[in-house]
């Protein structure tokens, strides 16, 4: 396929970044090379092979960004971008650049920078530069979740399933933000107290899929949101399959919940395969669209998931012990995840009064409990997250019922 021809030529980029100017800055220098990397990431029509072929000429980004246009022509693939690249540079404003990430609570880590990923820095393309905001930890073991964005319920189940037993036994779950199995398994890892990862495929302020909005703020309390994007960048077709390239790399194993056969889930399968990863797949019914991608996953060789032992026994002993999530236990041998189901609040346990007879649309719900909308949206998300609800086309909440409720497998 045309989107993996050149991966294997780019096998290690950046690999040995400690080559290069990697220090913080020279004795009269404004602004450190990581900052200088992250302005040259903002011009467009250069991508990572070109920032790479730059680097390897110049030395160091601060270089490359004071080089002249003469300069630049003698790069290898630079010399018909070399005029634009100079004009564009001439509009960025670096300290309007960094006052806007500040303004917005967006972080960033370079590849010039210590506590950027190990497993990143393997993988072909790194991205130069990463974007989060939240709780960042390069020093975790992280599974990866990601399926169909039209998801049965079954999947969606298994997906939070999944994330709430492995994140309830200390892995960060992360995956791709995308409506169906990706936004179930950020619940799922929510609902148990766990960290969970989102990789966007936009910037970080242009959140995509427009209704998991509010789940950012749940998102960043517990993980964090992580983007290799310009924060304004919008919901463009071609960036998301290039994201799943780092949910595959940031993780030790890729689990497939749901897929049809262009699911952009096999796309991260195939990432994880050529990093090395492991892979698995949750079997599905051989009438449905939806599991055609998984069950051939399995044929080519990823290991069948069918219960959350499948990948606790595959994974490598963890050197050192996982985290403990807030809501973890000890029973004896084993850590179980508890929590007091009845212990609603009195707003949530009138929003589940009313849904029991029958399924209604928010504006509904809003007209017969009283709330205002920012109430309900907060409440209704409480209640998805701890098993009770579920949303429907158009709007809709159905109520799942008590025997329903998010249990670990």
């Amino acid at each position: 396929m045309k989107m993996y021809q050149k991966m294997e030529e780019v096998a290690g980029i950046f690999k040995h970044v400690n080559e290069y100017y990697i220090k913080q800055s020279k004795d009269g220098d404004k602004m450190p090379e990581r900052v200088y990397l992250l302005a040259l990431t903002m011009i467009n029509g250069l991508g990572i092979l070109r920032i790479q072929n730059l680097l390897n000429y110049f030395g160091s980004a601060s270089s490359i960004w004071q080089a002249s246009e003469k300069e630049l022509k003698q790069v290898n693939g630079i010399n018909k971008l070399a005029e634009k690249i100079v004009k564009q540079r001439k509009k960025i404003n670096i300290e309007n650049i960094l006052e806007n990430l500040a303004k917005n609570n967006i972080k960033y880590v370079t590849i010039f920078d210590n506590n950027y990923p190990d497993k990143l820095r393997d993988i072909s393309k790194p991205p130069p530069v990463i974007y989060y905001k939240g709780k960042y930890d390069n020093n975790e073991r992280i599974i990866a979740i990601v399926g169909s964005r039209r998801a049965t319920r079954y999947g969606c189940n298994i997906a939070r399933n999944l994330a709430y037993s492995l994140a309830g036994r200390g892995f960060a779950i992360i995956s791709g933000f995308a409506r169906g199995i990706d936004t179930c398994a950020h619940k799922g890892a929510l609902k148990v107290g766990g960290r969970t990862i989102a990789v966007l495929g936009t910037g970080l302020n242009r959140i995509y899929p427009p209704e998991n909005k509010k789940l950012t703020g749940l998102v960043t309390d517990s993980g964090y949101l992580l983007s290799e994007l310009t924060p304004e960048t919008g919901p463009l077709a071609s960036n998301f399959p290039r994201r799943n390239r780092i949910i595959s790399g940031l993780a030790e194993g890729v689990i497939v919940v749901e897929a049809s056969n262009r699911s952009g889930s096999l796309i991260t399968a195939n990432y994880a395969r050529k990093q090395g990863k492991f892979i698995f797949s949750v079997p599905g019914n051989i009438n449905r669209p939806q599991s055609q991608g998984t069950n051939n996953l399995i044929k080519k060789g990823a290991r069948v998931l069918t219960s959350v032992d499948d990948v606790l026994n595959t994974l490598p002993t963890a050197e050192k012990p996982l985290i403990k999530s807030y809501n973890r236990k000890n029973t004896g041998d084993k850590s179980t995840v508890t929590e007091d189901y009845s212990s609603l609040s009195p707003e949530e346990k009138k929003v589940v009064s009313i849904l029991q007879g029958e399924d209604l649309h928010i504006n509904q719900i809003i007209t017969l409990t009283g709330f205002d909308a920012s109430q309900v949206n907060k409440i209704l998300l409480n209640l998805e997250l701890k098993g009770l609800i579920s949303p429907k086309q158009g709007k809709k909440y159905t109520f799942l019922g008590l025997q329903n409720l998010l249990k670990p497998i």
